[in-house]
């Protein structure tokens, strides 16, 4: 039989059907147009794999048999391209660039001392904000009931850290639990702010809805409506925020590949959308707003700081002879995994968050990559400005800090909360939340870094210091009662600093920590300092200069316990 004569009119059907197919997936799946996304590759590919397709049923339909030269050709190019994909994949990956992969980011050298939070007072400890993202979301999704229209929305489950009115606040966005519940309405009516400090929970509805968000659809689904407007961006995940008054933001981070054609992606501006309102706004790092807390992901920090410990000296030493390479607890869980939580999805290991004068800070332990559950020191990871800064600071890495405080209550089944690291007087100290099967916190642990057999816990972490400034120093925390009436600025003029030489030295260790005992020539105060403050203590001796800075001890007379000291 002879086959039909190929028209034009097929010809013409294919190509229309084939663009309105592409369009479609194009509006589906929002690929970013630039040659250095893969998405925008692996795009291509597909409809280059359903272009022949198309002709094919066209021509079946049609009744015409043979295979034309365009679907051949479509086939040739999808299958180039995936090899081309293939290449350059490999060509941008870490075997080949590991040193480049290290040096996205500098780490700096942080000091303990200076730029770690104090908690000495039982003041301090009072006012200490300690609620993770797990309470917080048992907090937070009871504040649901306040929504008039409560099944329709959920919390999402992130609840990040923010400074908001000068409080330490964990917010979090509500998002629609379905397509078919974003279809039934218009905006979403707000977000969850759980207080760090009061750990209480509310609902702020706005006046002005959030009408652009990742989990509403069409146009007003926030993916969709960034890509109408920036089309070529690479954007990494989405951060959401609140100005100063209130108002809800969503902040997307603009990726640019830096090594080969897709690897080693780094932010190089940001996106600001008003949640309401849509406006968007593009800024450069330095230039974000004062408000902006949450601009560079967490997975985005992790990934870097990982990159940096893991191959500095190349691909194939991070796998066998593994020489200078670390790794965070961040993607490291130690032995902190109970049995029973195995399955569950609300389990949290591995990081928490810190409010510093610089910002809102990731917390998370380096590791050697022996996994031998020692920590060698600490990262915090600033996401206002992407700085990634070290702390040496030797001890028990923090699933071990876990397990010791579990002991301590394990009688009631409390579970931990992932630590803080805290500096009390010059001695890193993890604090951990004990929670009951609700997720509330029941109880507080403090444990000695450099010593984790060193803990002390009570109902409140006020009750935790003291027992613990008792076992470290041999002394009770500063109350309000000792201080008297005095203003945190008066009672920070009570540190005192003076330099002299030791004329009598002495060394004993309290509850594992070595202390240094010593007197200065025309002093007749005795100056206590711990090991933590400076290792060249080991090296002082009769006749050494030092430099110190001290605070008198509420319960002895002529004592001073030592915060800083500099050998001379």
């Amino acid at each position: 039989m002879k086959q039909k004569t190929k028209g034009v009119g097929p010809r013409i059907v294919a190509i229309i059907l084939t663009i309105i197919i592409a369009l479609f997936l194009n509006w589906l799946h929002l690929p970013p147009w630039n040659i250095r996304s893969v998405s925008f590759w692996w795009y291509w590919v597909f409809v280059c794999v359903v272009a022949p397709m198309t002709f094919s049923i066209v021509d079946t339909i049609a009744g015409y048999g043979a295979t034309t030269i365009i679907t051949k050709i479509l086939r040739i190019i999808a299958i180039a391209m995936v090899i081309i994909i293939v290449i350059l994949t490999f060509a941008s990956s870490k075997i080949f660039n590991a040193a480049r992969y290290s040096n996205l980011i500098d780490v700096e050298e942080g000091n303990f001392q200076e730029d770690i939070q104090s908690i000495s007072t039982v003041e301090e400890a009072k006012n200490f904000p300690l609620l993770d993202v797990e309470t917080a979301q048992k907090l937070g999704n009871r504040s649901l009931s306040q929504i008039k229209k409560v099944s329709q929305f959920e919390v999402n489950d992130e609840y990040n850290l923010i400074s908001y009115n000068g409080k330490q606040y964990r917010l979090s966005p509500l998002e629609y639990s379905s397509f078919v519940k974003a279809m039934n309405n218009e905006s979403i009516p707000g977000y969850v702010l759980v207080d760090s400090e009061t750990q209480e929970s509310q609902l702020v509805d706005l006046e002005n809805e959030i009408k652009y968000a990742p989990s509403d659809i069409f146009s007003q689904d926030l993916n969709r409506h960034l890509r109408s407007k920036y089309p070529s961006y690479i954007f990494d995940k989405f951060q959401f925020d609140i100005d100063d008054s209130g108002e809800p933001y969503y902040i997307a981070p603009v990726l640019k590949p830096t090594i080969g054609l897709f690897g080693g992606q780094k932010v190089e501006s940001f996106v600001i959308v008003n949640a309401n309102s849509g406006e968007c706004e593009e800024y450069l790092p330095e230039d974000l707003p004062e408000w902006v807390d949450h601009a560079y992901s967490l997975d985005y920090l992790m990934n870097l700081a990982e990159n940096y410990y893991q191959y500095k000296d190349g691909f194939f030493n991070s796998l066998f002879s593994k020489t200078n390479v670390k790794k965070l607890s961040y993607s490291y869980e130690g032995e902190n995994v109970n049995e029973d939580d195995q399955e569950d999805e609300n389990k949290f290991v591995g990081y928490n968050s810190i409010l510093t004068e610089d910002g809102v800070q990731f917390f998370t332990c380096v590791v050697s990559a022996s996994n031998d559950e020692s920590a060698l020191g600490f990262i915090l990871a600033n996401s206002r400005t992407g700085k990634i800064t070290y702390y040496e600071c030797a001890g028990a890495e923090e699933s071990t800090a876990q397990l010791q405080a579990e002991s301590l209550y394990q009688n009631y089944g409390y579970k931990s909360s992932y630590p803080l690291m805290v500096n009390v007087d010059g001695v890193p100290t993890y604090i951990i939340s004990l929670k009951d099967k609700s997720k509330i916190n029941k109880a507080y642990v403090m444990i000695n870094v450099e010593n984790y057999t060193i803990s002390a816990s009570g109902e409140t972490l006020e009750d935790a210091l003291i027992e613990y400034r008792e076992k470290v120093f041999g002394e009770e925390a500063l109350t309000p009662d000792d201080l008297t009436s005095e203003t945190p600025e008066e009672i920070e003029a009570e540190i005192f600093t003076t330099t002299g030489t030791i004329t009598q030295l002495y060394q004993a260790t309290q509850d594992g920590t070595t202390q240094f005992f010593f007197i200065l020539d025309g002093d007749e105060n005795l100056y206590i300092s711990p090991i933590t403050n400076n290792s060249r203590q080991v090296q002082m001796s009769v006749g050494s200069n030092v430099s110190i800075e001290y605070y008198n001890s509420p319960n002895e007379e002529l004592v001073g316990i030592v915060s800083k000291i500099k050998i001379n």
